[in-house]
């Protein structure tokens, strides 16, 4: 089983474009499950009830559109299962597909904050031979504005629990074959679900593989938080060789390195700014969001150019800090990894997670500048004297931000 989520960022001029475009692919490509006396097969809910054949794919597709231009995140997910699972499952035709996604929509929007009310969703069958898929377009109908980025953490989790309803009986039959004691079997753990997980993946090494790469060439699912291999590779290079010119005793911090291992740490964060565009998008979020407090105080244009040069540095000192908090990582595991922990596998692993780590950081801070900010409008309605103002831009300034 494979689960898949990505978005195009909604701050885009051509997010629009695009999002319609989407719709329109999944909606009538070659071997799209079609809706009776219909040329596309796209299906969902805009309102509670049963589920809806769209009488024409473009409605859904202008309404995403005009979503799109609200800003409001349309997330594209995608489920797959081999042929062979597929026919297991009885996910055989279109409607058997339908009754599936109705029954785990909720867990997908759930994971993602969504709640019931505010959830409209279109999807369309894809009845490849050796892999079947469902394509899902879903977005939140609230006024809320959220910050669109999405941990891998949410996908995982939307992954694992889409394998625990769907093969309930066959995890549980396996924690028993492994001599698994569980006083309810029914309550599934998820170190039981990755250990099913991974043997199954090891029972069809290849297949997976196959149904894996798949959609990581689908042009449609680009633009999402999957790092390239090379970057990976790279940056796991930098961070080892960060690690080794290190004592692997005493404090890590930034502003106790010698001026060589500095630099070291410097250039991987340009580098990992330049070879990785969610990063650069994530820092430019979080300017943005110290920057709106700055523009309340005001000032001429060379101070605010150096506000939005201080904001950026201290963007880079979080990347920084998520490099040593790895490295200092690396030091706590060496007792039990020795020598495995520079095995490719690894050393990639501990590169993707770093970067998630910098990413997660500098998102949860964009959110909460953005939140003060707007709660501060809602409290004061902008009615305030300068003085006032600057008091309030020099309370906040420094907020959330680790030094």
């Amino acid at each position: 089983m494979v689960y898949k989520q990505r978005f195009k960022n909604p701050n885009y001029k051509s997010t629009a474009s695009k999002n319609y475009a989407h719709v329109r692919y999944i909606a009538t490509r070659p071997r799209v499950a079609r809706n009776e006396g219909k040329s596309h097969g796209l299906f969902g809910k805009l309102t509670p009830g049963p589920i809806t054949e769209f009488e024409d794919w473009r409605d859904v597709a202008r309404l995403v559109f005009a979503n799109s231009k609200k800003h409001i995140t349309m997330y594209r997910s995608i489920i797959s299962f081999d042929e062979e699972t597929a026919a297991e499952l009885n996910l055989t035709d279109q409607k058997a597909w339908q009754r599936y996604i109705e029954n785990h929509i909720m867990t997908i929007t759930e994971k993602n904050k969504i709640q019931r009310e505010h959830l409209q969703w279109a999807c369309a069958l894809h009845k490849e031979k050796h892999h079947p898929h469902i394509h899902v377009v879903f977005w939140d109908t609230s006024s809320q504005v959220k910050n669109p980025f999405t941990p891998p953490s949410v996908p995982n989790a939307i992954r694992k629990q889409l394998i625990k309803d769907t093969f309930a009986d066959k995890i549980r039959a396996f924690g028993k074959q492994k001599n698994i004691a569980a006083a309810d079997m029914r309550k599934i753990s998820n170190e039981l679900v990755d250990e099913f997980e991974q043997h199954l993946r090891r029972l069809n090494k290849n297949q997976y593989k196959r149904l894996r790469e798949d959609y990581d060439e689908d042009h449609e699912l680009s633009g999402s938080f999957d790092f390239d291999d090379e970057i990976l590779i790279e940056t796991a290079d930098r961070i080892f060789r960060i690690k080794a010119a290190l004592s692997p005793t005493g404090r890590i911090a930034y502003q106790l390195l010698s001026p060589e291992i500095k630099v070291q740490v410097d250039e991987l964060v340009i580098y990992l700014l330049e070879s990785t565009s969610a990063l650069r998008e994530q820092k430019e979020s979080y300017i943005g969001s110290k920057m709106k407090m700055a523009l309340l105080y005001g000032g001429s244009e060379d101070y605010l150019e150096k506000q939005r040069e201080r904001f950026a540095g201290e963007a880079d000192k979080i990347i920084a800090n998520r490099i040593l908090g790895m490295v200092k990582a690396l030091n706590r595991l060496d007792e039990e990894l020795r020598g495995a922990e520079y095995q490719s596998a690894r050393r990639v692993y501990y590169a993707e997670r770093m970067l998630m780590e910098a990413l997660d950081m500098l998102s949860a801070l964009s959110r909460d500048n953005d939140q003060r900010f707007e709660d501060w409008l809602k409290l004061h309605h902008g009615d305030l004297s300068k003085e006032a103002k600057k008091e309030l831009f020099l309370k906040f300034q420094d907020k959330g931000y680790e030094h």
